[in-house]
C-alpha cells in the first residue's frame, strides 16, 4: 500500500481546513491540532504550528526538523506495514528505517542527498478511538467560517469538478535519485503530461501523485489537480465564492485559492485520470 499525504504547517489550521472542504476534500481524522483530509485520489495532513514569518515560501523543511514553519509542506505517505515497506525499500536500494515519532511508529526514508521524508501507518477511523470521524466532506468542529457554511452548496453544483488528484511538487538538485527514490518506495512512473509540463511524474498506487522538478535546494509544494478545462475550473471556482489568482503554469490552468483567513491552496486543471 502507499497513498500520497503531504502535511502543511499552518497557524490557520481551521481556515486552511475549511479551504479544502469546500475543495472537495473530506476530513477523516480530527484530532485538533492534527487532521486529515481525503479526496478519494491522496490525502492532505494538515497540522498546527505556531504563527511565523515562512509562510508562502517554498518548503525546504525535512522530516528530521519536523517541517513546523508556519506554512511549510512537508512531503509525506501513508503505507499499511512499516516493516513490510522498510524491507523491500531497503532491499530496492534505498536508506530507509524504522522510525518513533511523537506522533507514533513510523519509517523514515533518506534520499541519496540527504533529503528525508516519513511514511506513516494508515489510521483506520472505524478502530482509532481518539478520532470522533466527523465524516467525509467536513471541516470537523471548529470556528465557524464562510467556507465551511458555504461548503455543501458548493460539492452539490452541477458544475463542481470531479474530485481533485494530491499532487507533491518535490524539487531537488538530483532529479535521478529522486526518480530512483520514488521507484523504490513503490510509486509508478507515468508518461509525461500531453502539455509537456508536470515533471517526472509518479502514481502512488492507493492514491496521488508525485512530480518530481529540479531546483537548486530541495523543496516540496502542494497541489490539487481537477479533472476540468482551466475556464471550467475557474467558472466553479468563482462561483463556489472562492477568490481565485493567478498562478504560473500553462495557459492560465493554474490558480492560487486563498480565503479571507490567508491560507492559500495551489489548484490546476487537467487533473489525473487514473
Amino acid at each position: 500500500m502507499l497513498r500520497v499525504r503531504p502535511i502543511l504547517s499552518t497557524s490557520a489550521l481551521d481556515d486552511h481546513a475549511a479551504l479544502l472542504s469546500a475543495l472537495g476534500l473530506g476530513c477523516t481524522e480530527n484530532h485538533t491540532d492534527w487532521r486529515v483530509f481525503d479526496s478519494g485520489r491522496g490525502k492532505v495532513g494538515l497540522h498546527r504550528t505556531a504563527p511565523g514569518n515562512d509562510g508562502g515560501r517554498q518548503d525546504t523543511s525535512t522530516a528530521d526538523d519536523g517541517g513546523r514553519r508556519d506554512g511549510s509542506v512537508q512531503l509525506g505517505f501513508e503505507i499499511r506495514d512499516r516493516d513490510i515497506f522498510v524491507r523491500r525499500t531497503l532491499a530496492d536500494g534505498t536508506r530507509a528505517e524504522l522510525l518513533e515519532t511523537p506522533h507514533g511508529p513510523s519509517a523514515r526514508v533518506t534520499a541519496p542527498d540527504g533529503f528525508t521524508f516519513l511514511a506513516d501507518p494508515v489510521v483506520d477511523p472505524a478502530v482509532d478511538p481518539a478520532n470522533p470521524g466527523p465524516g467525509p466532506n467536513t471541516a470537523g468542529p471548529g470556528p465557524v467560517n464562510p467556507h465551511t457554511r458555504q461548503s455543501s452548496a458548493v460539492q452539490n453544483s452541477p458544475a463542481r469538478p470531479g474530485p481533485p488528484t494530491v499532487v507533491q511538487l518535490w524539487h531537488t538538485p538530483d532529479v535521478d535519485a529522486a526518480r530512483k527514490v520514488l521507484a523504490d518506495i513503490g510509486a509508478r512512473l507515468l508518461p509525461p503530461r500531453p502539455d509537456g509540463t508536470g515533471g517526472s511524474r509518479f502514481q502512488a498506487k492507493n492514491g496521488g501523485l508525485v512530480e518530481v522538478h529540479p531546483g537548486g535546494v530541495a523543496g516540496v509544494g502542494l497541489c490539487l489537480e481537477f479533472p476540468a478545462e482551466p475556464a471550467a475550473l475557474k467558472t466553479w471556482l468563482t462561483a463556489a465564492g472562492l477568490t481565485a489568482a493567478p498562478a504560473p503554469g500553462p495557459a492560465g490552468s493554474s490558480f492560487r485559492v486563498h480565503t479571507p483567513g490567508g491560507a492559500a491552496i495551489w489548484v490546476r486543471a487537467g487533473g489525473f485520470m487514473g
